[in-house]
């Protein structure tokens, strides 16, 4: 008698109980950033990889889904434009900025601008864009970065 109030009082509160909820958070890092609304932050320009010194405010921009408007910071100027998207192709036009001048070498500032107007598709592989031209040859590399 005993040993069948013993089972069916098991029984009755595994019937009872709720999932429970995991003991692990949800991973907070993300598989593949999305295209709008990220800091990308230049690592590669051409052939050219990037080291920004410590310290140093990273060659970035940001491709804004409300407006169809980009911003970021061009190496010395802050820059802006606008852009058109049509799935993987992607158009960055208007491309202006600030006009201060940097010592010693704004040499990467004018590559960096003058490689929007080429850019003609995107590919995102984890927190890496790739900006690529129309015959899908590399222009740039960033990296996805946590707004600041």
């Amino acid at each position: 008698m005993r040993l069948h109030l013993v089972v069916g009082s098991v029984l009755a509160l595994a019937a009872c109980a709720n999932e429970v909820a995991p003991t692990t958070p949800a991973a907070t890092t993300r598989n593949t950033a999305p295209l709008l609304d990220t800091r990308w932050d230049l690592v590669q320009l051409g052939d050219r990889v990037i080291d920004t010194p410590v310290g140093a405010r990273e060659i970035h921009f940001v491709l804004h889904a409300e407006n169809q408007r980009m911003d970021g910071f061009s190496g010395c100027n802050r820059m802006m434009g606008s852009y058109v998207l049509d799935g993987a192709a992607i158009k960055i036009e208007q491309i202006a900025g600030t006009m201060m001048a940097c010592a010693p070498d704004m040499d990467l500032e004018r590559k960096f601008l003058a490689m929007f107007p080429q850019v003609a598709r995107w590919e995102i592989s984890g927190e890496t864009l790739r900006l690529q031209d129309s015959q899908g040859a590399p222009l740039a590399i960033f990296a996805a970065r946590a707004p600041q």
